[in-house]
């Protein structure tokens, strides 16, 4: 005989509230004219994914505030290398990837991670056997964001 965990309605409408607001902050995300908008967007998302995962599952009993990176791989160890992940490239306020790394994030770096912030959050709906987050398909064109080249070579085309 095989166990099945019977999941409290209450845990369960909160998970799929969580993942509807992931995917409000998706389209948000997708929308945004600016690297800083896309970026916090894309982290809103996945911290909404992560906490719809903890609701569903519960939660270590601890004392004081917890990281969500680091407590999710305890309740979804399936879960931990996305966590360590998005603990590392989406810190807050839009820098660069990374601990200690300085400067804004390409538009190519934002929108790789809105990508793979869309991955995590239909994996997370999986996970649960929720019904996948409708995505946007489009980005809208980031505006007064510096040119890759000159970002990596210190000039223009020349």
């Amino acid at each position: 005989m095989v166990a099945v965990a019977v999941l409290h309605p209450d845990r369960l409408d909160g998970a799929m509230d969580l993942l509807f607001s992931a995917g409000e902050s998706l389209a948000a995300a997708h929308m945004a004219r600016s690297v800083p908008d896309r970026s916090a967007g894309t982290r809103l998302a996945v911290l909404r994914a992560a906490a719809a995962v903890l609701c569903v599952r519960g939660r270590p009993m601890r004392s004081g505030p917890v990281d969500v990176w680091q407590l999710l791989p305890q309740v979804a160890p399936e879960l931990t290398e996305w966590a360590d992940f998005f603990e590392v490239v989406l810190p807050e306020g839009g820098t660069r990837p990374g601990h200690g790394a300085a400067g804004p994030m390409s538009v190519r770096e934002v929108d790789d991670l809105l990508r793979q912030g869309e991955d995590f959050v239909r994996i997370v709906a999986g996970l649960l056997g929720l019904s996948p987050v409708p995505v946007p398909g489009d980005l809208v064109a980031i505006t007064g964001a510096p040119d890759l080249k000159e970002m990596r070579y210190g000039g223009g085309a020349g």
